[in-house]
């Protein structure tokens, strides 16, 4: 076999350099491997500059809406609460490496954790509309539970002045959520904007959660229910963002301290 593969190489030497046109035809296909080779090398730095792109895009505007999240903050009507007026956010630009969205319990797993600030009970967005929540950290990764996740609930609010109620996934599809525990007086229509309330510390108020999709009323009960439907892509989820409270460890330590 040695000796096969060693006569042909000689007879390729041979013929390559005492005739023209197999040396010409040789050359040629040399030229196109390597073209081909190139391309391809070309292809391959391409995607990972673009990678590397999209990885500072979602840095930039990381920043760009922590900036706005807090001018907004800052910029409410004086009648608001000076703690609501002082709560300062940041986000920390993560991407989506294992997710599920066919399950009941669906799972998310970023690939950043602890050592890049994030801890449980963060908030997660996707495309700045609110995504899920941080249920467990490793050093380098973390474990969110999405809003299509039957086990989680979710404080929202009809608009910025309208009634709260509490949304939860029906377990099915990945576009639609219900909220519920809405007063029979409260006028709702289609279209109209569901938003974050910010009692529960993991969003700041008024951020977008979906829009009303559908009202489904129960004579015989004294509340609505609301097809919610939802602003968060889950079939394409990739880059996202965890907010980060930088003053609720000045209020948690204001509830440690404060007289039993």
């Amino acid at each position: 076999m040695v000796l096969f593969v060693l006569l042909e190489i000689i007879a390729l030497s041979w013929i390559t350099s005492t005739h023209a046109h197999p040396k010409g035809k040789i050359a040629s296909i040399g030229m196109k491997m390597s073209s081909n080779w190139t391309n391809s090398l070309g292809r391959i730095q391409y995607f990972k500059d673009l990678k590397e792109t999209n990885v500072e895009l979602l840095m930039e505007n990381a920043r760009l809406r922590t900036e706005n999240l807090n001018f907004h903050r800052t910029n409410f009507p004086d009648s608001c609460d000076e703690a609501f007026h002082n709560e300062l956010w940041n986000s920390i630009p993560a991407e989506i490496i294992r997710y599920s969205s066919t399950f009941k319990n669906n799972i998310l797993v970023a690939n950043r954790g602890r050592s890049s600030g994030i801890s449980p009970g963060m908030g997660m967005l996707e495309n700045g509309k609110i995504a899920g929540l941080v249920a467990e950290v490793t050093e380098h990764e973390a474990l969110v539970l999405p809003i299509i996740n039957i086990q989680t609930q979710w404080s929202v609010r009809l608009g910025n002045s309208g009634a709260v109620g509490r949304m939860i996934w029906s377990g099915k599809g990945t576009e639609y959520a219900t909220l519920k525990d809405i007063p029979l007086a409260e006028l709702i229509l289609p279209g109209d904007p569901i938003v974050t309330t910010g009692f529960q510390g993991t969003f700041p108020s008024g951020l977008e959660v979906g829009k009303v999709e559908e009202v489904l009323v129960t004579h015989a009960d004294k509340f609505q229910s609301v097809t919610v439907k939802l602003a968060a892509d889950f079939n394409h989820i990739h880059y996202v963002e965890f907010l980060k409270n930088t003053t609720s460890s000045i209020v948690d330590s204001l509830i440690t301290l404060a007289p039993e």
